[in-house]
């Protein structure tokens, strides 16, 4: 145990702290005492004419249904500057070095819903692991965060540990465990709040972007139809600004890619008005995700707002975020013909992301694919191509690994492989409910032999 942590307190402050929580707890003097210390003692402790001793803090502290930390205000003492220094760090785009600072503190998570300071600490820590990409060890966190805040439900500091969750689970691939999350808090929220949807904007936005990933398109923009109604009434420029953002993303998978670069477009001007540095960074990379869509692709446009994106995603971001603006890069450079430039950004995204980021991760290997295929590695393309699809699939984000099984179709189809060809279309149907008739292919004349 850490000995400043145990140090004796000031018998002054520590007899009113104590008066503090006594009343707080509705109990007499006698009541605390109870059979183990004399009331009297109690007294004396609380005008501070006696320095209690660890074994009476022990006894206390149990009684008053706290931690000897937060009896003895050690906690606020030991975590009040890490706190502090590692909310600047993640301010600054540094998660390696806020979860350092905080790795040097005892952070008990079984007394959050105890201490602010403690639900502080557990916040920020959640924020530097994921954007470090430990998803699931963020996850674990914001859980006991979000019960942590059970007693304040329409907080906004509750809300944002909810939005960071979904966010979590979205990005970990565990869609269904999203948006049974998002849908159960935006239903409570709705009956607290009668109905505001712009008091819980990022929420609905998140849970829309999560019901896009798994293909559900009509869900996804009915949240956003409704969300960018309130929010123009009602909300905040930012509000407005996240509910066209998702929505240019909605209308983009949809097909609709011309509506989605109007919306993203509304979304960035939106956006340019406030001070968020991140939040334009980020939205750059969702407006050249959107350019790459249209027909043609506006690959060199695209690539321009990711280069000007980067710098400022690197000061302010996480690692998560690089690499998706990375991955946006290697498909440009793929359209525009430059595959070995295309094959690196790829590779760095990949590094960037931890087994725990498997959409995001699937969707680096399928540009890593296509910049192998383009440079002749047919092999090595459809390796992968096929880890990205399996990916996808593991997910259940059967619209995505639908698109890469049909990829995979041509590149087979191309290489005259007519037995992997069909796998692959066999696949791009059951991902997406369709059950095909098994024909065993025969040979043709452009059939040959692979290596």
């Amino acid at each position: 145990m850490n000995a400043a942590r145990r140090s004796e307190p000031d018998p002054a402050r520590f007899g009113a702290r104590l008066r503090r929580l006594r009343e707080a707890a509705g109990l007499s003097q006698t009541a605390l005492a109870g059979d183990d210390l004399h009331p009297s003692y109690i007294s004396l402790l609380e005008s501070g004419r006696r320095t209690a001793t660890p074994a009476a803090l022990e006894v206390i502290a149990r009684r008053l249904g706290v931690g000897v930390d937060e009896l003895t205000g050690s906690t606020g003492r030991d975590l009040e500057a890490p706190v502090a220094l590692a909310e600047s760090a993640l301010g600054l785009g540094r998660p390696e070095e806020a979860l350092d600072l905080l790795d040097q503190v005892d952070l008990d998570t079984a007394a959050l819903d105890r201490s602010p300071l403690l639900l502080r600490a557990a916040r920020a820590r959640a924020t530097a692991l994921e954007r470090l990409g430990r998803l699931q060890d963020a996850i674990v966190l914001l859980e006991r965060c979000s019960d942590a805040y059970d007693a304040s439900p329409t907080s906004p500091e509750r809300l944002d540990v909810l939005v960071a969750l979904l966010r979590c689970y979205r990005n970990a691939g565990d869609l269904d465990r999203a948006i049974d999350v998002g849908e159960r808090e935006r239903a409570r929220l709705q009956q607290l709040l009668s109905g505001r949807l712009h008091t819980h904007a990022a929420l609905i936005s998140t849970l829309a972007s999560a019901y896009s990933e798994r293909g559900d398109f009509v869900r996804s923009a009915v949240l956003l139809d409704d969300l960018i109604e309130e929010t123009t009434l009602h909300g905040t420029l930012e509000e407005q600004a996240s509910a066209y953002w998702n929505a240019a993303i909605t209308a983009t998978e949809r097909g609709n890619a011309s509506e989605g670069l109007h919306l993203a477009e509304q979304a960035a001007t939106l956006l340019s008005v406030g001070s968020n540095l991140r939040s334009r960074a980020r939205m750059r990379v969702t407006k050249a995700w959107v350019l790459l869509a249209q027909d043609p692709p506006r690959a060199q446009e695209a690539r321009a707002l990711l280069r000007e994106a980067l710098p400022e995603l690197r000061q302010h971001d996480g690692e998560f975020v690089v690499a998706e603006a990375e991955t946006e890069l290697a498909r440009c450079e793929v359209i525009l013909g430059r595959p070995e430039v295309a094959r690196r950004h790829a590779q760095s995204a990949l590094r960037r992301l931890g087994n725990d980021q498997c959409i995001e991760r699937a969707r680096a290997l399928a540009a890593l694919g296509s910049a192998l295929l383009q440079s002749g590695d047919a092999e090595g393309g459809a390796t992968a191509l096929d880890e990205a699809a399996a990916l996808l699939e593991d997910v259940k984000a059967s619209r995505q690994a639908a698109a890469v099984w049909r990829q995979l179709v041509e590149v087979h189809k191309a290489a005259g492989d007519a037995v992997r060809a069909l796998e692959a279309a066999e696949k791009a149907m059951s991902v997406v409910g369709l059950v095909a008739e098994r024909v065993t292919p025969q040979p043709s004349a452009r059939s040959r032999v692979r290596s």
